[in-house]
């Protein structure tokens, strides 16, 4: 994706308009957009765009259920958008050096790292469909909820280390300090950490710390909320809810294990000539 906002918000609304149908051209069949795009995208970017109209039609036709489709839609939207999001925030920073508060980063942080869609694909995974007041549970929320934090927190505290080398700051552990100290942001400067700032260091090793305490309490409250969802009548009477809440908490552990091997996440090690 474009780190150009605008041009990323038109890429996002193509591909939304080619797999779902909706948007500005939806009168079009996906096949007519897509050759359009073909004149505009290289061919690493057409990619996508084809690959997910293919990928949406075969799902439906292998029978997910409506109401499951209609979910996974809004979650995919919800994802996509997330990404125009994060490229705008990083325009932010690099123009004006201003970072997005904690909360919103949050907001954002949690949809675009992708849980909620694996969270709906899981349904579809397992051959269920869940009841929409199943879903919409509190305790099932806020088991969702914990699971979708947990994935983004692994992946900003494994990624950090990377991503500061490489000047990239919308990361959970550079935005704590901020949060924490507003009229400290301006001396965080992430190149002077590496440059033997002791300060910067500092506020950032704290930074990490915090964070793996977050990332901690989410996996507590994952286990205690599998835990009371299992134990409540209504929920646990559902024949799927044990396989179900065994999966999105696997959303969680499989996360963990794959970015700690991951190159997008871990630098590889360095090779000898």
């Amino acid at each position: 994706m474009s780190s150009d906002p605008t041009e990323a918000e038109s890429y996002s609304a193509l591909f939304l308009d080619i797999v779902f149908r909706h948007g500005r051209k939806s009168t079009k069949t996906w096949p007519e957009l897509l050759k359009e795009a073909k004149h505009k995208y290289s061919s690493s970017e057409v990619l996508p765009l084809r690959l997910g109209a293919e990928w949406w039609e075969d799902m439906k036709r292998d029978g997910m259920p409506i109401s499951q489709q209609a979910r996974f839609e809004a979650a995919a939207t919800e994802y996509v958008m997330a990404q125009v999001q994060t490229v705008r925030c990083n325009e932010q920073l690099a123009l004006k050096g201003k970072a997005p508060s904690l909360p919103d980063y949050i907001t954002v942080r949690h949809v675009a790292v992708g849980a909620p869609l694996c969270i709906v694909a899981s349904e579809y995974d397992l051959g269920i469909d869940l009841d929409i007041e199943i879903l919409l549970d509190p305790l099932v929320q806020a088991l969702q909820a914990a699971v979708r934090d947990h994935v983004a927190w692994i992946n900003d505290i494994l990624s950090f280390p990377k991503e500061l080398r490489l000047g990239e700051v919308l990361n959970l552990v550079c935005l704590l300090p901020i949060h924490n100290n507003p009229c400290a942001a301006s001396g965080l400067d992430p190149a002077a950490a590496l440059n033997g700032n002791e300060g910067g260091r500092s506020s950032f090793g704290a930074a990490a710390c915090r964070a793996w305490e977050m990332t901690a309490s989410r996996h507590e409250e994952c286990v205690g909320l599998a835990s009371r969802i299992m134990d409540s009548p209504h929920l646990s009477a559902n024949p799927n809810m044990e396989d179900y809440v065994r999966a999105i908490c696997s959303i969680a552990a499989g996360n963990w294990a794959w970015s700690l091997k991951c190159n997008r996440y871990i630098d590889p090690p360095a090779t000898s000539e």
